[in-house]
């Protein structure tokens, strides 16, 4: 057992940015990784091993949260009326992802918090988009008419995207803003190290991601994605580029996860919730 939590805990983070530095110094993206980094890209490497280290307890320690269903729908006779904030988990993960977001939402008063959850394994893309859909129907009944943000993290931001973009076309959906975290929009390389059709679908420019390029929200619509710049599951770093139109924004040098429990990423994603319809730059 304790040979299992070394491997999680120590030598896959290693595993993983080795890849990164593989990936960033033969390419275009070692140049940017030097300007950004100040000439000094191992720190913000050992800065990205730490952050994926404790960010793997900390995944370990909220996943059982996500099984408990009555955190993750609100008890609308409780709550006020409002923006309500839909929240979609990653690969792998489920709405215990969501614990710190989940907190720091309460405390800023917003009470209309939904967590959309999902398995991994022994399904694909359009089965669990399927899933949101029917979902997110019972979500936009129950805000009457109020405004409903849309936060991804991942996969979960794919799947946003893609609700809000089909949702759109037909000129009935609620969604004011989509935010996406660490979203492989153009899929990555680092799936042949997954297991499950799912994970095998999300290839770096695949069927499927090239198949969801299609569905883009409407240019008046904002949306916004933030991403880390030494990001270590979505491979290359131009996958992490979002369709036209979006504001992208570079967070703080941590890996895939860290933002789920990274306070000042956190700030930033309240402050575009906050902005309600106000149009991306």
């Amino acid at each position: 057992m304790l040979w299992v939590l070394a491997v999680i805990f120590l030598l896959l983070p290693v595993f993983t940015y080795l890849i990164f530095w593989y990936e960033a110094a033969n390419s275009v993206y070692k140049a940017t990784l030097y300007r950004r980094s100040n000439g000094k890209p191992q720190l913000w490497l050992l800065r990205g091993i730490l952050s994926s280290i404790c960010t793997n307890v900390a995944v370990i320690c909220f996943f059982p949260f996500g099984f408990v269903r009555r955190m993750w729908v609100p008890d609308l006779g409780r709550t006020k009326g409002g923006p309500s904030v839909v929240l979609v988990h990653g690969i792998y993960h489920n709405p215990g992802a969501w614990v710190y977001y989940q907190w720091r939402l309460k405390r800023k008063g917003y009470g209309r918090i939904y967590a959309f959850r999902y398995g991994s394994w022994k399904t694909g893309f359009w089965e669990i988009y399927q899933e949101l859909e029917t979902w997110m129907k019972r979500v936009e009944g129950d805000s009457s008419g109020e405004d409903i943000v849309l936060v991804g993290h991942s996969l979960g931001g794919l799947l946003a995207k893609t609700y809000a973009g089909r949702r759109g076309e037909s000129g009935s959906s609620a969604i004011r803003r989509v935010i996406t975290l660490g979203t492989p929009f153009k899929g990555s390389k680092m799936v042949v190290f997954g297991f499950g059709k799912l994970s095998a679908s999300l290839q770096y420019q695949g069927p499927l991601v090239k198949e969801l390029e299609q569905y883009n929200p409407s240019t008046t619509l904002p949306c916004v994605a933030l991403y880390s710049p030494v990001d270590n599951v979505v491979l290359p770093m131009e996958s992490l580029v979002p369709p036209p139109g979006w504001k992208k924004e570079e967070m703080a040098p941590l890996c895939h996860n860290a933002g789920l429990y990274h306070r000042l990423t956190f700030n930033r994603v309240f402050s575009y919730i906050e902005e309600g319809d106000s149009k991306s730059g």
